[in-house]
This record gives C-alpha cells, structure tokens and sequence, in this order.
C-alpha cells in the first residue's frame, strides 16, 4: 500500500510540474529542457528507490549507496541484536539506543556515528535523516516500521537535492558551452549518457560536479571569489574535483609574476578555495576528532577497486597502489601546470584533463565517480574523443551490475577460456574488472589528449 501511495504523489508531482509550465508563458521556454531533466532524474530515481521493483531481476540497477550502502547499515533494528555490528558504526551507541526508543531523533554524523562522506554531504545527511526519522517517529510504531520508513523517506529527500545539483550541472554545462559557442548537443549528450542516468541517484558525485562546473564557469568570467570558493565547496563534496585547482592556479599564476591584478586575482581566488574547502573540514574535526580520523581511515585503509594499477600489481590489498597513484597522478598534474604556464591552453582541455587525472588514475574509481568528469569531457573533447568516452562511459554503466552478476559471467566465460568460477568481482581475473580496464584506458588515451592539446576549442 505504502509503495502505491508514493508511486501515486510521485505521478501527481510530475503531473503538477507539467501544468506548471504550460499554464505560465515564461517557463513555457524551459519547459521542453525541464521535462528532459526531470524524465532521466525520475529513470534513475526510480531504479533505485527503496520501494519499487527491482528491474529485470538485477540487483545492480536497484543497487545504490543512498540506501544500502549508507542508511540501511546505519539505521536497522538487527543492531539492537548485535553490539559488535552497532559499535562497528556507531561512535555513540546511546545514539542509536534513543533513536530507536524515539528519545533522540536526529543523531549526527561524524559525532554520534561513522560517515565515510566528506562534510557538505554529511550536512545534507543529517538535514534529511533529522526529518526522514521525525516524520517517521510519528507514523509507525515497531522498530522495523521506523527504520523501513525512514529509508524511503531519506531517500526521496536526498533524490531533491541530487536532482537540484543535477539542473545546477546541466544549466552551467550549457553556459559554459554558449560561452565558447559550442553545438547544444554536447549538453543533451551530458544527459543522456547511461552512466549519468544510472548513477545520478546512486551516490553524491553529482553534487561535486555540479558546484566544480559552477565554479569553472565563473573563473571563465573574471569572478575568481566566487569561482574559488564554489570550488572549495565542491572540495568539501567530494575531494577528487580538487584536482582543478591546479591548472586554475597556474594559469593565474602566469601573469602574477608581472602583473599586480593578476596577483591579487590568484589571492583572491586561493583565499577563497581554501575558505570554501577548508572550513567545513575544520568545523567538522570540531565536532568530533574520533570521527574526523575514522573518516581518513577509511579511505586510508581502502583497497585498490576497479583501478587501473591492477594490471601491475594484482594484489588489490597492496599499499603500491597508493604510491602509484600519488606518483602518476602527481606526474599528470605536474605536466598540465607546466604546460598552462608556457602557453595559454583552453580552461575546458585544462578542467577535463586535470579532474579526470585525479579520478581514473585513483586507486579507487567506483562506477559513480565519473559523473565527476562527464560534464567536463562533453566541453573538452573533439567528436572522435568523445567517441572514445561514450564507450568509456557505456563500459562503466555496466560494470555494477557485472559487480553483482560476477558468479554468473565466470561460469558463462568458463565454457570458452579458463577461468576461475565463483563469486570474485574485485580480483583481475573477473569479468567486472575486465570492464574496469576498458573504461579506464579509454578515459585516460582522452586525457592525454586533452592535456597536450593546443589552445584551440573542440569540434562543435
């Protein structure tokens, strides 16, 4: 019944934003990009929404962190049962003890249990867990009710928020291409590729995206406060976009030596990245140290998934994969400021290829990490190149649910190559990381590409 019930509001929902445009003559001209939007939004929202199906039977599509990776461990009346699982996640286990007897509904990340997000999502987290579980106290009454609930709840309020970053995106993509007088297929292309409609509700990557976007838009325009501290803020999102402070840096940097405006440009725009990036970090130690230090420990302890340094070293717990990546990825961003110091170079090569370093070369690239990257390399890259990267980006968005059929495709392989059967999605030898390899030679033979690239614009 609940499932109808909120199948229904989201009908009436779509159906309300439609006469909305239609009935006033101002938004009649955004309403053909909005229901685009809203229609590959409400595909992913869908898909992985607690409370529908899941779709053809593969838990890979249903699959995503919102819920099963980050609320359902968290939140679960199983944990009343178990304090080695509850003290596993919770710093605090009081915490968890009133938000089930309802005493304490809005326990806080960071401080009362582990969150393994930077601080601008563990914001938004709270917002929405602190409402999902107020609502939610008032409507149930067992344990199992409360949580069930809550799940669905958090999740609709976290997809607003997505979609919100998502048009954020999507609108300064365009900008950005109008500015450099690019085709307005590059944008409909940003939309419509199957990794963007898969994962833009499966994690926060798009949150990331869309304030680095933001923020390349208004460097281009000569606000470097804003451009600064919007980066930061996408810092403090996810911390891999701030690989595009470097070749911002360096172009500003060029003209400081000799120029005094050019010099206060880069104070301004360093002073505001680091207030934007810094400050919610800072606040977050504040709160609480323990889980500040359990957030670096996590990604510290992290196994190399889906990285390319595999092919090396097949070890995934080997800490070579670390070294590597600082080494490449250094290596990768040291060239793209050398480079943007010689000679002017475009700001949309520089984003693509500087962003995209820090992310394909990482020793950890989950599937939902190129939303990261996508909106920058429909700006950058040429129509072959962009090719290239729609088969990157293909090759990704089935690389989760080869994750959860692995068993399956070894068996299937088994009878023409040898091959190990069971269930290994993270080792070499599986057909999951055979995609990986794929996606991320093809997206780095673009970044190359784009890094040496002269200062001229793609192909429109």
């Amino acid at each position: 019944m609940s499932e109808f019930l909120t199948l229904l509001a989201l009908l009436l929902t779509s159906l309300a934003i439609v006469l909305l445009f239609h009935s006033f003559r101002r938004l009649r001209t955004w309403a053909s990009e909005f229901i685009a939007l809203y229609t590959v939004f409400m595909i992913s929202f869908l898909l992985h929404a607690p409370f529908t199906q899941t779709p053809l039977g593969l838990w890979g599509l249903k699959y995503n962190d919102l819920v099963y990776g980050v609320f359902s461990p968290r939140f679960s009346a199983d944990l009343m049962s178990s304090r080695e699982r509850l003290v596993e996640y919770w710093l605090r286990p009081e915490s968890f003890e009133g938000l089930v007897s309802k005493a304490s509904l809005c326990p806080i990340p960071y401080v009362d249990y582990k969150f393994e997000y930077p601080p601008l999502i563990g914001f938004f987290w709270y917002l929405t867990t602190c409402i999902s579980f107020s609502v939610s106290g008032r409507l149930t009454e067992t344990a199992d009710q409360f949580f069930s609930v809550s799940s669905s709840i958090n999740y609709v309020l976290q997809s607003i928020i997505l979609f919100s970053f998502l048009t954020l995106c999507y609108h300064y993509v365009k900008k950005i291409a109008s500015l450099h007088r690019l085709d307005v297929w590059r944008t409909a292309l940003f939309l419509v590729l199957p990794s963007t409609i898969l994962y833009v509700t499966y994690n926060w990557d798009v949150i990331a995206s869309g304030l680095a976007v933001t923020s390349l838009y208004y460097f281009m325009r000569g606000n470097y406060r804003v451009s600064g501290f919007l980066l930061g803020l996408s810092v403090a999102g996810k911390i891999l976009t701030g690989g595009l402070l470097i070749p911002l840096a360096a172009y500003l940097l060029r003209d400081a030596v000799r120029d005094k405006q050019a010099a206060r440009n880069l104070t301004q725009y360093i002073t505001s990245f680091l207030a934007g990036g810094l400050t919610p970090f800072i606040l977050m130690y504040a709160a609480s140290a323990e889980g500040f230090n359990a957030f670096i420990n996590h990604h510290a302890s992290w196994y190399c998934e889906n990285c390319i340094y595999a092919l090396l070293v097949p070890d995934i717990f080997s800490p070579l994969h670390k070294y590597l990546y600082v080494a490449t990825g250094l290596a990768l961003l040291s060239l793209i400021a050398t480079q943007t110091l010689r000679n002017p170079r475009s700001l949309n090569s520089l984003a693509y290829a500087s962003v995209g370093a820090v992310v394909a070369l990482n020793y950890v690239f989950t599937p939902q990490m190129i939303l990261m990257i996508s909106p920058l390399a429909v700006l950058a890259l040429d129509k072959r190149e962009l090719g290239a990267y729609v088969v990157a980006d293909t090759t990704n968005f089935f690389l989760i649910i080869a994750f959860f059929e692995d068993s399956t495709l070894r068996t299937l392989i088994s009878r023409i190559i040898p091959i190990k059967t069971g269930f290994n999605p993270w080792t070499i030898d599986s057909p999951t990381q055979w995609l990986a390899t794929i996606r991320n030679i093809l997206i780095l033979i673009t970044i190359v590409a784009s890094a040496t690239k002269q200062s001229k614009l793609p192909d429109r």
